[in-house]
């Protein structure tokens, strides 16, 4: 069986190909992942009351991290340095991504802004939160008016 240049699956495997290229041999890393944001992964950890969001930051300094609150949203966003290029050096491999970033993690529950807590160490940001304490109810005795 003979496969002519305009055969869909050539066309797909000669795709794969250049895209693979792309990927290994690429000189300069930015030019690839430009268009693809950086998301670090995250971990929830909950329980009816409290949660903890561990977010892994690697290579991000502690001052270049902004932790937000919003109700039940909760938004880490900042920004990773790219390291300086050797001179004459070509990327063989460019896999670590620099640049804005920003991760947003829902809450099962709406947070207490007074009682959130976020702590820095070892490219780990390790976040405490609270839910807001849960409304209770109230009896109001109801007395007899003066005429």
């Amino acid at each position: 069986m003979s496969r002519t240049p305009s055969d869909p699956l050539e066309n797909i495997q000669r795709e794969v190909e250049r895209l693979f290229h792309d990927l290994v041999y690429r000189r300069h890393p930015s030019a690839h992942f430009a268009e693809q944001p950086w998301v670090p992964p995250a971990d929830l950890v909950v329980t009816d009351r409290s949660a903890r969001v561990i977010v892994e930051l690697a290579g991000v300094p502690r001052e270049n991290v902004r932790v937000r609150l919003r109700g039940n949203l909760l938004e880490v966003s900042g920004r990773r340095v790219a390291l300086q290029e050797t001179p004459g050096a070509h990327y063989h491999r460019a896999e670590i991504y620099f640049g804005e970033f920003s991760r947003v993690v829902e809450l099962p529950w709406e947070a207490d802004e007074a009682s959130v807590s976020a702590a820095y160490r070892d490219g780990m940001l390790e976040i405490h939160l609270k839910a807001v304490p849960a409304p209770t109810a109230t009896d109001v005795p109801v007395r007899e008016s003066a005429p």
